[in-house]
């Protein structure tokens, strides 16, 4: 990394050959991971918890994505569309290391962009030329953007999520509002089934994983016992993906405590099945999601 930090800035290695950047302004403190450019930890000097979640049991290893935080799904969401045995889950982007770009603060947020580089590894798996870029905007509000760039002379078919893992006091007492009168996909069910949800509060009781389409609306997490609200909105995304894989997979995954599900809720600004985009040559893609916390 040659490009200088500013004050509250350092670089830090959480593991071997792992490095992170620490963020500590007036504004908020966060952790950022050159892996994956994996936002870990951001939270707001006037709040008194966590609003990410990364598990305490998570494995810092090339190749292994972080569980926690806002992993970065590209260039697809999930299986691979037409060769899922082939391709990773959820793309490549999350588990190589990326490039350190740029960081500016100023008096309200600190602007950070790491860029994802080329690689025989990542090439054999993006099928196209690209430029990638994850662009971080850390104050009291914080924003991630994920930005494609289709450097190809072909159109490209580019999905994926920013899939926030957003930190609960208990999961099985929050509420979230916002998704009313939304039709999703239940990737629970087998086969999966198709609905609409009705209900104007949804609070989650069991294994949850849908795809809500056609909406752009932000979304309110209420936590009672926090105190707090959480509000979450995107741009350039028609798809959110709501996901807790309640007891029973939470046991079956090494990286998550077994009551690890209780402390966490994924709220996923994405660009999801036929919420897909197709880029023209030189065209750019940005998908962002915000969040903001307010006491109540």
């Amino acid at each position: 990394m040659s490009v200088a930090l500013p004050s509250g800035i350092i670089k830090t290695e959480i593991a071997d050959n792992y490095p992170v950047l620490q963020i500590n302004t007036e504004q908020c403190s966060a952790v950022l991971a050159l892996h994956g450019a994996h936002l870990m930890q951001w939270q707001p000097r006037h709040t008194a918890h966590p609003v990410l979640y990364t598990s305490p049991t998570t494995i810092f290893k090339e190749g292994k994505a972080i569980r926690g935080g806002i992993p970065l799904c590209w260039p697809w969401f999930n299986a691979h569309p037409t060769a899922p045995d082939k391709y990773p889950s959820h793309g490549v982007a999350r588990n190589r290391f990326w490039q350190f770009t740029s960081c500016t603060k100023t008096a309200t947020e600190v602007e950070i962009v790491l860029t994802l580089p080329k690689s025989p590894e990542i090439e054999e798996n993006v099928p196209f030329p690209y430029q990638l870029e994850a662009i971080f905007h850390l104050g009291e509000t914080c924003t991630v953007s994920l930005r494609t760039t289709n450097l190809s002379s072909e159109n490209q078919a580019v999905g994926g999520a920013l899939h926030t893992y957003l930190a609960t006091s208990d999961t099985g007492k929050i509420e979230l509002e916002g998704l009313q009168n939304t039709p999703f996909i239940d990737t629970t069910a087998t086969p999966e089934t198709n609905a609409t949800q009705c209900e104007h509060i949804f609070r989650i009781s069991d294994e949850t994983d849908r795809i809500y389409f056609s909406t752009s609306n932000p979304l309110t997490l209420h936590d009672p016992q926090w105190q707090r609200q959480i509000r979450i909105t995107k741009e350039n995304s028609l798809s959110t993906v709501v996901w807790n894989p309640w007891k029973e997979k939470a046991a079956a995954l090494a990286d998550l405590p077994d009551e690890g599900y209780e402390k966490f809720l994924c709220i996923e600004a994405s660009n999801a099945r036929h919420d897909t985009r197709i880029l023209a040559p030189s065209a750019t893609h940005q998908l962002s999601t915000t969040l903001s916390i307010a006491a109540v």
